[in-house]
C-alpha cells in the first residue's frame, strides 16, 4: 500500500478530455441495426464516421433520424467494455475527466442519465456539448492534457494542437495516424498510455 501511494504522489495530474460516442458508450453496434431497419439496408459495418455515407443519403436525412429518435438511440446503448473501470482508475490516479462530446446540447438530459444509470463516473459541468462547434476550441479553453477518441479527424486536429490523443481502434478509423496520435485496442491501452505521458 505505502509503495502504490508513493507511484501516485508522483504523477502527473492531468486534464483528460474523453469523447462519449465510440468511446465510452458502444453506440454504433447498437444504432447499426436501427438504421439498416430505417434505411431499409443490410449494412453489415460501418467503415466511415460519415454514416450518411455509408447509408448514401443526405447528411440532413441522417441528422433529421438522429434528432428525431435521440432518446432512444443514446438511452439503450451500453457502454465500451473497460470504460467505466479505466475512467475511474484514471481518477483514482488524480487526473481530471472532461467529456467532450459531439452531441449537442438538447441531447444534454438524455446524456447525463446515461452517464448515471451505467454508473459512470461524471460531473455535471464536465460534460461538454459542441454540436456543430470544433472541439479543438473547447480542448483550448478548458486546458485539455490529453485526449481520448475515436474520430480520425478530430484526433489530428486535436494532436496537432500538441496534445497527445489515443485514438480508440474501429472500423470508421484504420487510416495511418498522423504524429501525436496512438491507436489503442481498448480502455487498458488507453490508460496505460496515458501513465506514460508520466516523467
Amino acid at each position: 500500500m505505502e509503495k502504490a501511494n508513493i507511484f501516485l504522489k508522483g504523477l502527473m495530474k492531468m486534464r483528460i478530455g474523453v469523447d462519449i460516442d465510440g468511446v465510452v458508450s458502444d453506440s454504433y453496434p447498437f444504432w447499426l441495426p436501427e438504421l439498416n431497419r430505417h434505411f431499409g439496408k443490410n449494412i453489415a459495418t460501418i467503415d466511415n464516421y460519415n454514416i450518411h455515407t455509408v447509408y448514401d443519403v443526405p447528411g440532413e436525412e441522417m441528422n433529421e433520424f438522429f434528432v428525431n429518435n435521440a432518446e432512444y438511440l443514446f438511452s439503450n446503448t451500453k457502454p465500451v467494455p473497460g470504460a467505466r473501470e479505466g475512467i475511474e482508475t484514471l481518477q483514482r490516479e488524480g487526473h481530471e475527466i472532461i467529456y467532450i462530446t459531439a452531441r449537442t446540447t438538447e441531447e444534454r438530459d438524455v446524456t447525463l442519465r446515461w452517464f448515471k444509470k451505467n454508473e459512470i463516473p461524471y460531473r455535471e459541468d464536465h460534460v461538454l456539448f459542441t454540436g456543430l462547434r470544433s472541439k479543438l476550441d473547447l480542448v483550448k479553453v478548458w486546458g485539455i492534457e490529453a485526449f481520448v477518441e475515436d474520430y480520425l479527424v478530430n484526433a489530428s486536429m486535436i494532436a496537432a494542437a500538441g496534445v497527445p490523443v489515443f485514438l480508440l481502434d474501429a472500423d470508421y478509423n484504420r487510416s495511418d495516424l498522423p504524429a501525436g496520435v496512438t491507436r489503442c485496442y481498448n480502455w487498458p491501452e488507453i490508460v496505460e498510455g496515458i501513465r506514460s505521458l508520466n516523467p
